[in-house]
């Protein structure tokens, strides 16, 4: 039985070269590893040691599937992050418990399937040139569509989230290009480092789309402290990301917590801040 699991999906089943540096690091420290796609059945989920999920990136594609894989395996083993924390963030109306508690977010507009909206008035009564619509539950770029005022087939295009469930309207925030979006890690709530990523980027292993090493400015810090802070279970990690709005305040743009790049790679020490992480939460 292996001490730890290091969980992934079926297209990456040897784990993203980014996620093996913190495995590797723990098995320099004597602890043993295993990789498991968890959607294979014939994984013995109480065998697996304790499981860390990482490239799960087909989740919100099978999502009811993924809710139950965590009631499963959380029955017989522990989990990081814990199951409650990641169905919480599973659905991006957690953007809206962070506005309430005081955390910056990109303003949003949230869209109910059960009544008709009018999206040329939305976007004219909050002066929104171009906008971004996003189902509630979604990963990457999937369902995202960049729209202005006026497209029909932007209708067309949120009419069609809404047969599926809940959807969510943005400002397209021209920072996103001009200066990037800034992914702040954390590990066992502690800052550790930043990456500079592209909006709407595809999936991809580290290094595929363009990220790089920053150093994150003390307001991102303080915003991202402040989405941090919100935390009600300890977390093995969390990513925020955040953006300038057009005032340049940054702000969050996600709260990752379910199965985010950590981008271990691009900072030195990381992959021995992570293993650190992960033995403090034995």
């Amino acid at each position: 039985m292996p001490d730890y699991t290091f969980v992934t999906y079926s297209d990456l089943p040897d784990l993203d070269p980014d996620d093996r540096l913190g495995a590797d690091e723990l098995e320099r420290r004597g602890f043993s590893v295993k990789t498991a796609v968890w959607t294979d059945d014939e994984v013995d989920w109480a065998r697996a040691g304790t499981v860390i999920i990482r490239s799960t990136w087909d989740y919100h594609q099978r999502f009811d599937q993924f809710m139950r894989w965590l009631d499963r395996v959380g029955a017989v083993t522990q989990i990081w992050n814990p199951p409650s924390v990641i169905k919480r963030n599973a659905v991006k109306t957690y953007l809206r418990d962070l506005d309430a508690r005081g955390v910056p977010i990109v303003p949003t507009e949230w869209i109910d399937p059960a009544g008709p909206v009018d999206l040329d008035k939305l976007l004219a009564r909050r002066r929104w040139r171009k906008a971004v619509i996003k189902p509630v539950v979604g990963l990457a770029t999937s369902g995202v569509r960049i729209v202005e005022a006026g497209d029909r087939s932007a209708r067309q295009h949120l009419d069609a989230l809404l047969t599926t469930g809940a959807a969510m309207v943005q400002p397209f925030l021209e920072s996103v290009h001009t200066y990037g979006e800034r992914a702040l890690v954390y590990l066992d709530g502690v800052y550790s480092h930043a990456a500079s990523k592209e909006a709407f980027q595809r999936l991809a292993v580290v290094g595929g789309a363009g990220e790089a090493a920053v150093v994150a400015t003390p307001q991102e810090r303080s915003v991202a402290d402040k989405a941090i802070a919100t935390l009600e279970a300890r977390c093995l990690f969390a990513r925020v990301d955040v953006v300038p709005d057009d005032a340049g305040n940054p702000i969050v743009m996600e709260f990752e917590l379910i199965e985010p790049t950590l981008f271990l790679s691009l900072a030195d020490g990381a992959p021995q801040r992570f293993a650190d992480a992960v033995l403090a939460l034995r």
